[in-house]
Parts: structure tokens; C-alpha cells; sequence
């Protein structure tokens, strides 16, 4: 019985030794990174709750998440920080506090700096 399962397993992994090995996701350039390692240099991040402060003195916005609301990031908003309410084009006049929002924001030196809000009022 020992010799069939030797057998077997040597088998096996003859047979997994001959299938072509799946390219992992290359960048189309050698010299160009690929979309992980282009996301991780950028410094990206997306943050999903509510919008608990809109300061139009520093154009910034408060996003806090969690059951109390405690934890969260202020995002600097500019001209080129596109924003979406309720499916439509917005403007920073049109945030709200207390709004529901989805903030994509790239890490620039201390600051956070939006790149697209979707929010979404109770109206």
C-alpha cells in the first residue's frame, strides 16, 4: 500500500510540475509599476462613513467611522477633488454634515487630499 501511495504522490506532482506556471500580473513596461506597487507609491486610501465636519474656512471635511463615531480623517478638499451627491456633480457647498460618504484621498506629505467624494443625503 505504502509503494501505491509514493507512487501516487510522485504522480502528482509530475503532473503539477508540467502545467504551464500563470503568469502573475506583469506591468505592460518593464520600467513601469504594476497597479499594487502603483496604488502603494500613490498612498491611496478610501475611507467609508459620515461627513461630521465641513469646514469651508480650510476647505476640509471631516469623515468619521465606527459605532461612536470616534475614529476618522480630515481630507483637504480642492478644485480637482471631484464630488458626487446623490449621483450627481456636487460642489463644496453642497456637502452637509451628517451625509453618508465614501472618500477616496491621496496621502500628501502630513495631508490627506481627496480625489472623489460620493455622498449621499437623506434628501
Amino acid at each position: 500500500m505504502t509503494r501505491y501511495v509514493i507512487v501516487g504522490v510522485v504522480g502528482a506532482m509530475t503532473a503539477l510540475a508540467a502545467l504551464p506556471a500563470t503568469p502573475a500580473a506583469e506591468p505592460a513596461h518593464p520600467l513601469q509599476p504594476g497597479p499594487r506597487l502603483a496604488r502603494l507609491e500613490r498612498g491611496g486610501g478610501v475611507i467609508e462613513g459620515k461627513l461630521t465636519r465641513v469646514d469651508g474656512r480650510t476647505e476640509t471635511v471631516d469623515v468619521s467611522l465606527g459605532l461612536l463615531g470616534l475614529l476618522g480623517k480630515t481630507i483637504e478638499i480642492n478644485r480637482d477633488t471631484q464630488i458626487q451627491v446623490n449621483g450627481r456633480e456636487g460642489r463644496f457647498a453642497d456637502l452637509q454634515e451628517g451625509a453618508k460618504v465614501k472618500a477616496y484621498y491621496q496621502e500628501r506629505g502630513a495631508k490627506l487630499v481627496g480625489t472623489r467624494l460620493e455622498v449621499t443625503t437623506g434628501s
